[in-house]
């Protein structure tokens, strides 16, 4: 069984558990923050979970809906879903680290997301929110997101060896249909999984206003197939490979808005192999044994309508990463874990334009290796926690061209400290510095970035082009936060939990990588075309470093009981340039999220709904783009007939009807221009035997 042999990072067992604890009462573990299993309430790092059970409770369209409510965490790019990227803290896109299974997802293209498998095969998230560089190294100034799939061992029923399941799925705004269906089995020591997903929306989208939001349409295909293997007693092998494809006719930047001029015949294509193996005996406390190898591929194709230039984008990236926890006992009322690590990865990247090389993804190559340590110390029973650990990178990037190659050596450090004078309060606070070594496209990126036809006017053409960085710094980051924790149980009722945290983060990032597009550039003078013109204006686009701090709130509090559970999360972010006091134009909105669920058990019906509401965002450089304020509310019924209730013909069945967010409101997510779409009628039915 995997959950008697597997203990490390992405394991089957931590999964269960976390399922079981959403319905038990069972203490909520994590791996990510630490890279060992640890209580959440006694972990000292902001770490929020998402269960699987919870996700489909408001049939997702994207991750905007699946991430909704999680503190500190916004998900930008827009209503098209192939756009997506998060924001932890005011960090985003490069500057997170992304986890599927296990493996770092490292994919970096302008205006296009960095999501490549569906919500539906999610099986559980896991978000650290902090500098989290000294474990998991470049990229992770602002946290990290981890998600694992689903596998046989999440679905078999206690006692079954072969399953299946079966999804319909429509959402009324953009006429979108989803159809899944998978099938589950074990046999002696192997344990399978096969699924896939087709979802198409065949109109475009409408805003609350009752807009288009033109050219959103796409079509989505997402096949999952992962293979179990326990060899022996306290093994576990996993290999999962998946492939995702979504084509559409979107703007060539898929994150905003839609002009003839601007829209392509995309097609994003990803192939992934993942594997993991575990051991952890807990006879032998000093071997507890993970190792993750990954291969990814991405293929990105664009044929634009108005002139039929065909650009097509190649990445691909694989890494591996060991990792073992010793586990000792050197004193009474002490215990410590050691955990230690290797990992190497690399990423590559081309592109071309009607076969041509194209400098605006140039054709590029960057490694890194590195070694990394933590121990947990836990004093007096767990009273008292040390939490150090370091990690030293080491990397390469090389261009193809005229730049030079470069190498450099980052190290980061942290430590964490955490108090429980009590069973019912755990008070923390960390010092950590992170890295992040400037991706491919920031250093290198040439070219045309975009042209505006009369963009000054009646025979006027306006051509801005990318200019490359190579001498770009990494970011490093120096980060500090405080926490406390309260929980108590049986509160009103046996089997309720009442649960309240909030911890407050400041982050200074020296060499903070700053996008400034000018767009017309007063030393370069236009240029008339005889005989008739146009007279052509050119500005720039270029990565500069700036010095800027990060600071900001987030809390939680969250009560529930057989019958009902309630909570209010929320965050606050503020972003500052260091050197002239502006504001930060990528700060996503303050925002404050109530959610509410009543439940009948004994019938199977679960009811709720969650209000969000965001700020204005008005703290921005002079000319970057502004953000209203906005308030959603979404509704849910949920019914899963239960044995003895009704004909047993029916179990296994779950009917759920929503309506995402009600009232029709207008808004966008900062800093995206394009809106968030409007009112819409979600319905599934989903059934497992």
């Amino acid at each position: 069984m995997a959950d008697e042999t597997s203990g490390t990072d992405e394991s089957q067992r931590t999964a269960r558990l976390t399922s079981m604890a959403a319905h038990e009462g069972i203490e909520e573990i994590t791996v990510t923050a630490t890279r060992t299993e640890r209580p959440i309430f006694t972990t000292p790092f902001s770490v929020s979970v998402i269960d699987g059970s919870d996700i489909q409770l408001f049939q997702p369209f994207s991750y905007a809906d699946v991430f909704e409510g999680t503190p500190g965490l916004a998900i930008q790019g827009g209503a098209r879903r192939i756009a997506e990227e998060p924001s932890i803290r005011g960090f985003s896109d490069q500057q997170l680290v992304l986890r599927i299974d296990g493996a770092r997802q490292n994919f970096d293209l302008a205006h296009r997301g960095r999501f490549f498998v569906d919500p539906d095969l999610v099986q559980r998230i896991e978000v650290v929110r902090g500098s989290a560089s000294a474990l998991y190294g470049s990229g992770a100034l602002g946290g990290v997101i981890s998600l694992e799939t689903k596998g046989a061992d999440d679905l078999l029923a206690a006692g079954d060896d072969l399953g299946g399941r079966a999804k319909l799925g429509y959402q009324g705004n953009g006429n979108e249909f989803l159809a899944s269906g998978g099938l589950f089995g074990r046999s002696g020591k192997i344990d399978a999984f096969a699924n896939i997903i087709y979802r198409e929306v065949f109109d475009d989208l409408e805003d609350g206003s009752g807009e288009t939001i033109l050219d959103s349409r796409d079509r989505l295909l997402n096949g999952l197939l992962k293979l179990g293997i326990t060899p022996a007693e306290h093994h576990r092998i996993e290999i999962t490979a998946e492939v995702f494809d979504n084509d559409g006719n979107n703007p060539t930047a898929a994150d905003d808005i839609s002009s003839p001029s601007t829209v392509v015949d995309r097609d994003s294509t990803e192939y992934a192999l993942r594997s993991q193996y575990s051991y952890a005996d807990p006879d032998h406390p000093w071997l507890d044994f993970g190792a993750s190898a990954y291969y990814q591929s991405i293929d990105i194709t664009e044929d634009r309508f108005i002139d039929g230039r065909l650009d097509q984008s190649e990445f691909e990236s694989f890494g591996i990463d060991l990792h073992n926890s010793t586990r000792l006992i050197p004193a009474r009322n002490t215990k410590i874990a050691l955990t230690y690590g290797f990992e190497f990865f690399e990423d590559s990247q081309s592109g071309t334009r009607n076969g041509a090389a194209r400098i605006e993804f140039p054709d590029a190559e960057r490694s890194f290796i590195a070694g990394y340590a933590q121990a947990e110390i836990d004093l007096f029973d767990g009273i008292l926690s040390l939490v150090p650990g370091i990690r030293i990178d080491s990397f390469e990037m090389r261009p193809e061209g005229n730049f030079a190659k470069r190498t450099e050596t980052d190290a980061s450090p942290r430590f964490s400290i955490g108090i429980k004078p009590t069973e019912w309060l755990y008070l923390w606070g960390g010092w950590a510095q992170a890295f992040r070594a400037p991706s491919l496209s920031e250093l290198f990126n040439d070219g045309v970035h975009f042209t505006i036809p009369n963009g000054l006017g009646p025979n006027t053409l306006v051509i801005n082009e990318f200019r490359p960085t190579p001498l770009l710094d990494p970011e490093d980051a120096e980060s500090f936060e405080a926490g406390a924790r309260i929980r108590q149980r049986g509160l009103f009722m046996a089997k309720d939990s009442f649960e309240i945290s909030g911890n407050y983060f400041s982050s200074d990032i020296d060499n903070f990588v700053d996008t400034v597009v000018t767009f017309i550039d007063p030393a370069k003078p236009p240029v008339f075309t005889p005989p008739l013109g146009p007279i052509t204006f050119f500005g720039s686009t270029t990565n500069v470093n700036i010095r800027a701090r990060l600071s900001g709130f987030e809390g939680e509090i969250t009560y529930d009981s057989p019958i009902f559970s309630a909570s209010v999360s929320g965050f606050t972010v503020d972003g500052d340039n260091r050197d002239t006091g502006s504001g930060l134009g990528s700060i996503p909105q303050d925002s404050l999220t109530f959610s509410l669920k009543a439940k009948l058990p004994r019938y199977g019906w679960q009811v709720g709904g969650r209000a969000s509401i965001a700020a204005a965002q008005n703290d921005v450089p002079d000319g970057s783009v502004t953000t209203e304020s906005y308030e959603t509310v979404d509704l849910f019924a949920n019914w899963s007939p239960q044995r003895g209730v009704l004909p047993a013909m029916l179990e296994g069945t779950v009917m759920t009807i929503g309506i995402d967010n009600l009232f029709d409101e207008t808004f966008s997510i900062h800093p995206t221009v394009i809106r968030q779409p409007g009112r819409s009628v979600r319905l599934t039915l989903s059934r497992q035997f």
